[in-house]
């Protein structure tokens, strides 16, 4: 039998869903980095590539940019923008 250990025990698993360039890209841990925010957008099936550069969209505020290594813990519903590193829109 496997056993499941990515969960602490008796708390059910994670699911969150937040937005990459407008599409919903599902994750099973809250924690995550840059890189694993752009690779799991990729398995996903989004249009993107890892050295895009990756930015949280804050509402009104202004874009904040994620770097590959930096730790982020994601909340349901947060949104990012990945732009080509030669976009400069």
């Amino acid at each position: 039998m496997q056993v499941d250990t990515t969960n602490k025990p008796g708390k059910p698993p994670v699911s969150i869903t937040v937005k990459v360039n407008e599409r919903p890209v599902t994750f099973a841990d809250r924690k995550t980095t840059g890189l694993g925010i752009k690779q799991a957008a990729i398995q996903q099936g989004l249009p993107i590539q890892e050295d895009f550069v990756l930015f949280e969209v804050r509402g009104n505020a202004p874009l904040k940019q994620i770097g590959n290594s930096e730790q982020v813990n994601l909340r349901e519903n947060q949104v990012f923008r990945a732009i080509a590193p030669d976009d400069n829109s």
